[in-house]
């Protein structure tokens, strides 16, 4: 299977699993990633999300041309967006961690840029390199002038070329780099960290940044106190609240 997902406590682990074509994406892996996106949304166990790729050399290079974009579609028919599809704009609810080692490319990126966090290795290489093939980038040009600034996005999407893991620390597009033997320990580190938090808060943390990229500050504080109403004196909120509270008096008696 080219996709495979491991569950292992709270954390589920998506791995492409097609390295002798760097891990490119056929349109039956799309759909599989895709499902096993939705399946960390509703599976109440599963509370944070690692992706990664298989062999060492690649996270992915993207679709695989040789199958998809063969021949141009005359659909020019209008009906109402639907992001069914990751790299359509399909949310998901918690966290998720590319793990990145080798080329991150075209889909490849895009898949990174679904990601909430991104590790990579000294060797990864990142790109957008559709506009070579007349494509367009998609939901990654969209996603990247939130992520990197525009300027840094502009750069990487009109050129169309790669750029190392220093680089893309530099410009915020990665969060650490770590050794290719240390990568998945580092996320499944990064992942349980998370985990311990409050499920309810670190899901609507992210979907109150997220929200707020594009939305007014109006808009983004009235969606902020809305999500806050729904957490306060919850019974999650009482018990941490609680034990803080007593760990607190505890250290001023000492």
């Amino acid at each position: 299977m080219p996709i495979v997902t491991d569950l292992e406590g709270p954390v589920a682990t998506i791995t492409i699993d097609r390295p002798e074509a760097l891990n490119a994406l056929s349109s039956a892996m799309y759909g599989e990633i895709t499902e096993a996106l939705r399946e960390i949304d509703r599976n109440p166990e599963i509370l944070v999300g690692i992706i990664t790729g298989a062999g060492g050399r690649a996270f992915s290079a993207g679709a695989d041309l040789k199958e998809m974009h063969q021949e141009a579609t005359n659909d020019t028919s209008w009906r109402p967006w639907r992001a069914d599809r990751w790299d359509l704009g399909l949310g998901v609810s918690k966290p998720l961690i590319a793990a990145v080692d080798g080329y991150a490319l075209a889909g490849g990126l895009e898949l990174a840029l679904v990601c909430d966090l991104r590790l990579a290795t000294p060797r990864s290489q990142f790109g957008a390199p559709e506009i070579k093939w007349n494509l367009l980038h998609g939901y990654g040009a969209l996603r990247l002038p939130a992520v990197v600034g525009l300027t840094n996005a502009m750069m990487l999407l009109l050129t169309g070329e790669f750029i190392d893991a220093a680089e893309a620390y530099r410009i915020g597009l990665i969060n650490k780099i770590v050794e290719p033997t240390a990568l998945m320990s580092e996320a499944r580190t990064l992942a349980e960290t998370i985990a311990t938090k409050a499920r309810d808060a670190v899901q609507m943390t992210k979907e109150l940044a997220l929200r707020g990229v594009d939305g007014s500050l109006d808009q983004n504080m009235r969606l902020y106190h809305e999500l806050m109403a729904r957490l306060e004196g919850s019974e999650e909120q009482v018990r941490r609240t609680g034990t803080f509270r007593a760990r607190s008096v505890r250290a001023k008696d000492r």
